[in-house]
């Protein structure tokens, strides 16, 4: 009986601890127009910089300290974002794309250009679209799908060359 009820307990405390991330993303697939904060806390949670329960806020700072977008391109963590900005977080965040312009200047207006491009987002987005919730998941999910898929395909670069290294000793 206490085993079931210590149980029953422990899987609540972590539902409970899971249900603030999920909020969060909730509110954020919900928004007419996201925002600066919405979008850092989805990418500095992810990367792991911040906790399940910090602020837009603490997120953005996390972002700025950690060299993934520069202030100057960061806006209030209330204020709606545009496309390009959006764009240039997912690129900093997740590697996305190895233009010689962004790596460079790790501009706004170079990571959407790349991200048009790679057809993440619409030909028809203009730099200055304010995008919805659902709108805005839908480009991060692509970014974070091309971001697992090159890590895979890294460490099996890697695999093979350490596999090649250890040929060589014994040649």
């Amino acid at each position: 009986m206490r085993k079931g009820l210590l149980i029953g307990l422990l899987c609540m405390l972590g539902v409970s601890s899971w249900a603030q991330s999920a909020d969060r993303l909730t509110d954020t697939l919900n928004s007419e127009t996201v925002t600066y904060g919405q979008i850092s806390y989805l990418a500095a949670s992810y990367l792991g910089l911040v906790s399940d329960d910090a602020s837009n806020e603490e997120a953005i700072e996390s972002l700025i300290d950690n060299k993934i977008v520069k202030a100057k391109h960061m806006g209030k963590a209330d204020a709606a974002i545009p496309l390009a900005n959006l764009c240039n977080i997912c690129c900093g965040a997740w590697y996305v794309i190895d233009s010689i312009n962004y790596c460079l200047f790790k501009n706004p207006y170079y990571a959407w250009k790349e991200m048009k491009a790679f057809n993440y987002i619409p030909a028809t987005y203009t730099r200055e679209k304010l995008l919805s919730g659902y709108e805005a998941l839908n480009i991060i999910t692509r970014c974070i799908e091309h971001h697992d898929r090159d890590a895979h395909e890294r460490e099996l670069r890697n695999a093979i060359i350490e596999e090649e290294k250890q040929h060589e000793k014994y040649w």
